[in-house]
């Protein structure tokens, strides 16, 4: 039963894994600054996912795609795996609402919009400033005075 789950956490896990494993024998395209020694082996898997995903032109893998294929159980692993790449300058991230974008610093390819994605609203997190004093525009009706 749980087979069938893991088949269906996404499409990008499906287009990468094959059952040989072939794809870890590609040489992974890292900045100068930055050795694949130094690389842990979840974030080797997690950079191989999204650096697949530019290079084929699919969206950014989710969350829950990343964790299956490090081999997680934590709803967590997902963002600390990004955000350990994006520290490292191996990815840049632009972060939406309910999605990302990431370009691949070494290659300068970024993964595509996902196909759910209708606006270009960024990301604001809670307890943030409102859109409007942070600049933004905003679609609400401005407040009328009485």
């Amino acid at each position: 039963m749980k087979q069938g789950w893991i088949k269906q956490a996404g499409d990008c896990l499906d287009a990468f894994w094959n059952n040989e494993g072939a794809c870890f024998e590609d040489a992974l395209p890292l900045p100068a600054s930055v050795c694949a020694d130094d690389l842990g082996v979840a974030e080797r898997i997690a950079y191989r996912l999204i650096n697949h995903a530019a290079e084929t032109g699919r969206p950014c893998p989710v969350n829950i795609d990343i964790e299956v294929a490090a081999g997680f159980n934590s709803s967590s692993m997902g963002p600390k795996l990004v955000r350990k790449l994006e520290k490292r300058g191996l990815i840049r991230v632009s972060r939406f609402q309910r999605f990302r974008l990431v370009e691949i610093v070494a290659t300068g390819k970024q993964t595509a919009r996902h196909p759910s994605m209708q606006a270009d609203r960024p990301l604001v997190r809670r307890g943030a400033r409102s859109a409007s004093a942070m600049g933004l525009p905003s679609d609400r009706k401005p407040y009328a005075a009485r």
